[in-house]
Formats: C-alpha cells, structure tokens, sequence
C-alpha cells in the first residue's frame, strides 16, 4: 500500500512540477507582449520582470503547489567562453580549494582545446582513457553544463553543491558550479543585474564583500549602465567593469518543484528556454532534466 500510495504522489508531484514550468513559460512570454511593453514602457530582461519573477514564483493548484525559480542565463559564466582566472576565482568563491581548482581549471582548459597537449594540473585523453570506465577528451566546446562532471577533478558535491551546517549550527546549502557556469547563451559580458555574488565575486578587480554591495544595491533599483557601479562604489577596478554589462536575456533557467499537499514526495524539473527565434510558440526548449539528484 505504501508502495502504491509512493507511485501515485510521485506521479502527481511530478505533473504539479510540469505545471510550473508552463506557468513560468506563459509569465516571460507575457512580458514579451506588446501590449504589457506598451502598458509599462519596459522590454524583455529579467531587470524590467515583474518583481515576483526576480525571485520565485508559486503555483497553488489543487492538492498541491509549484514552486518555481527563473533564473537568467546571462548572469552565468560561459564555461566554453571564459578565461582560466575566471573559472579559477570562481571555484574558488565557492568553496574549492587551491589545488583543487588548479586541478579543475586547467582540465576544464584541456577539454576544450582541440590537442593532447597536457597542462601541468590538466589531463587529457591518457588520463581519462585509464579509468574503470574509460572515455576520451572530448577537445571541443561543452554542449551542457553537465559534462563538467566529466572534467578531471570535478565531483558531483562540486557540480551540484551540498548541504552542511553554518558556524551557528544552522542548516545551509552550498550551491556548486551547476547555479553559476552556462553553455546556453554568447553573451559577450557578465549580467550585472542577474549574476549571481560568486560570480560577482570571481571578476578580476571584485570580491566577495563587493559582490554582495552590487546585489544590494540592485535589489533597490537595476543597473542601466555598468559604469553606474563606480559611481557607487569608488576606487572600483575599471578592468572589473570590461567582465560587466547589462544585457536584457533571452534564454532562462526555469527550476519548477512540485510539491503535494500532506506529503514529503517532491518531483523537480530544471529547464532553460530561449524566448523568440524560429519557433511558432515564441520560444525554444534548449535543456530539459527531471533528474532529483540536484541540490
């Protein structure tokens, strides 16, 4: 019975989560429209969203909820696009340790050149061919953001965070590289408005103290220009302000988890769309994954 009782909520939690994703879908679409543009004098960005899509969203549905996040692709880092240093800070901002992240950031680099050449933290096909189940480098771009797990170095606690305790003994999670690197948009700059403070964090010239004074200040008001960030904040790198832009996106992360009622079963959906293009529907799924393993 209890077997039975698992099978039907799990299939439930997993419909309220496909709901979710729709309802996500139909809000940035709306927003796309001409008459809400003409009604708020405002564009497509995540900046001019209504403000429940900065954050999160709820779905109350009959026996259950969506819980839902959109999250800009352009305030990611392009793993594909983005120098060693970057990609270094970063692991670092999150948690990595030095060598660790020298391990990582130079194999990350390997994956992606097309030789055999090995740089000295790196690895190449040798490496990789000689595991329990082996695989070559792949020398080429990485199609998702997944295949890092793949990378010499990188392990699933690093790719998908975890949970730990705070030094007050509070619960707390450590998002890992997953929230943070993207394979899905080109954009030539980093999102002042949507990225996230490790990556604030990880930009030659920033740390994590100023990351967090960018974030607060744009919760009051988004950022039209980059440079309106020296102005707040003097002494500011201007080499810090060549990472930065503000760029209204086209392609989201929509995380949906459904969650019934009386119930600890929860089914989750992690998907990213590009608003617009080709198709008739006025967007395109890029990535779609109902795996729960994600933290």
């Amino acid at each position: 019975m209890n077997a039975a009782r698992n099978v039907v909520e799990q299939k439930q939690s997993y419909y309220l989560a496909r709901a979710g994703i729709e309802y996500a879908v139909f809000e940035i679409l709306k927003t796309q429209s001409a008459f809400y543009q003409s009604q708020t004098g405002q564009g497509l960005g995540l900046d001019n969203f209504p403000p429940a899509l900065r954050g999160f969203l709820k779905l109350e549905l009959t026996g259950g909820r969506a819980e839902i996040r959109i999250i800009d692709e352009t305030g990611k880092i392009n793993i594909n696009a983005a120098p060693d240093h970057l990609i270094f800070n970063l692991l670092l901002m999150i948690g990595v340790e030095a060598e660790q992240a020298d391990i990582i950031t130079d194999s990350v680099l390997d994956w992606l050149d097309p030789d055999e050449l090995i740089s000295p933290f790196g690895a190449e096909s040798e490496f990789y061919l000689s595991l329990p189940e082996p695989y070559p480098a792949k020398n080429g771009f990485f199609d998702v953001p997944e295949e890092l797990l793949l990378v010499r170095g990188v392990t699933p606690e690093i790719y998908y965070g975890r949970r730990g305790m705070s030094e007050d003994g509070e619960p707390v999670a450590f998002y890992g590289l997953q929230n943070h690197v993207t394979t899905f948009t080109s954009a030539p700059q980093i999102n002042l408005n949507s990225a996230s403070i490790p990556v604030l964090a990880a930009v030659p010239g920033l740390d994590f103290g100023v990351a967090t004074m960018i974030a607060e200040m744009r919760a009051e008001a988004p950022f039209m220009n980059p440079n309106e960030v020296t102005d707040l904040i003097p002494g500011l790198s201007t080499d810090a302000l060549s990472y930065l832009g503000v760029t209204s996106s086209s392609v989201f992360t929509i995380r949906s988890y459904g969650r019934l009622d009386n119930s600890k079963v929860t089914s989750q959906i992690r998907s990213v769309i590009q608003v617009g293009g080709v198709s008739q529907k006025g967007y395109t799924v890029l990535y779609w994954n109902e795996s729960n393993t994600e933290l």
